[in-house]
């Protein structure tokens, strides 16, 4: 047999080939947009080369089907939509370990940095939940959250021609005058407002691919939830919208 087909099975069969990253589980994503970081929550699945997953931790949901890992290259992307068109975020990386680094694409708008880390929400959650609560102190803590007002962190939806949006917003209440930021996949802006009674006013400055587009947002506190939304935004008309208090 010719010596370069011997050396050419032996270097077949020696070779460890590339070893496959598994990314299946929770991670914790900060992208850096034109607009400022924001911070969501990824549940990777993966199949082989196959990843999919959902981009959560806000109420809503943003499912993606076509992503791939090879070897330690990730590359996944998803669609929010932004000011009644569907934006498309393309995000590439490299996995090291319990971390990823990368970019982000946003729709030839521009592009940011990325990273990721493992999530320990979860363990921590059912570390936190062992020692259920009886059913008098849920209720003391549900009386609690209506007295406090709306200070706290909440998981926004606003319902948009071009789908649901999932948002954050973070709140400080002090003596009914609000203020805070409201975070959205592009990004962090300021919020301000006011609590009257039940009624809950809220104002901002939406930076979106096309510019910036004023907000003015109007609901109906209900304890842990807001509801009855009203989103009026400039060039577009009114958008429904609710809100649930994030539990810390």
């Amino acid at each position: 047999m010719n010596v370069r087909v011997l050396i050419g099975i032996f270097l077949l069969a020696a070779a460890p080939g590339f070893a496959q990253t598994n990314v299946t589980g929770d991670w914790d994503v900060t992208i850096n947009s034109p607009q400022g970081a924001n911070t969501i929550h990824v549940t990777f699945k993966q199949d082989g080369e196959k990843l999919s997953g959902v981009l959560k931790g806000q109420a809503g949901e943003l499912p993606f089907q076509n992503g791939s890992v090879v070897a330690d290259d990730l590359k996944f992307s998803f669609t929010v939509p932004i000011q009644g068109t569907p934006l498309d975020i393309t995000m590439t990386g490299k996995v090291k370990e319990t971390t990823i680094e990368g970019k982000a694409e946003f729709g030839g708008f521009g592009e940011g940095d990325w990273t990721a880390k493992r999530s320990a929400e979860t363990s921590a959650a059912t570390t936190t939940r062992a020692p259920d609560t009886t059913a008098p102190a849920t209720t003391t803590s549900n009386a609690t959250s209506s007295v406090a007002g709306i200070g706290g962190k909440w998981d926004v939806t606003i319902k948009t021609p071009g789908g649901d949006l999932p948002a954050t917003a973070t709140l400080t209440d002090e003596g009914g005058k609000l203020s805070g930021t409201f975070g959205s996949p592009m990004g962090e802006v300021p919020v301000s407002g006011s609590l009257d009674g039940r009624v809950i006013t809220l104002t901002m400055v939406a930076q979106t691919p096309q510019g910036a587009m004023n907000v003015a947002m109007t609901g109906d506190l209900d304890g842990d939830t807001i509801v009855n939304g009203k989103a009026d935004v400039a060039g577009m008309g009114q958008m429904e919208w609710s809100a649930k208090r994030i539990k810390q």
